[in-house]
């Protein structure tokens, strides 16, 4: 390898170890361009009333939703047990898991009504 060819590489690899340094400050959350339109559920969506913890502590169940219309569910002592997208479609609430599943649940107010337990809002 020539030594121009070798320090032409050399400076690529500084300049790349030095920009994944960068520090990128965080967004602070009352900033609303913190969030891209992608990334949040919009107001009129049914699914933003439920962005949160909910739980139903008889099943020792806990469902977290995000606010990207994903879902995280902790069972049992389990975090993150089960993971997915959530939807809401006439007063249902479906929890369309990465393991193929779906679970049902009717929202009615501040509850939702699962087979497994009805969840509150925490």
């Amino acid at each position: 390898m020539s030594s121009r060819l070798a320090a032409t590489a050399l400076a690529t690899v500084l300049l790349a170890g030095i920009a994944g340094c960068a520090k990128d400050e965080p967004a602070t959350p009352s900033d609303p361009t913190s969030q891209t339109p992608s990334a949040t559920v919009p107001t009129d969506d049914p699914r933003a009333a439920l962005v949160g913890s909910w739980r139903a502590d008889e099943a020792d169940w806990t469902v977290h939703f995000a606010a990207d219309g994903s879902f995280t569910e902790d069972f049992e002592g389990n975090v993150d047990f089960r993971r997915g997208a959530y939807r809401v479609e006439d007063g249902i609430v479906y929890l369309d898991g990465d393991d193929g599943e779906t679970t049902e649940g009717e929202l009615s107010g501040e509850t939702i009504n699962f087979k497994l337990g009805m969840l509150e809002r925490l």
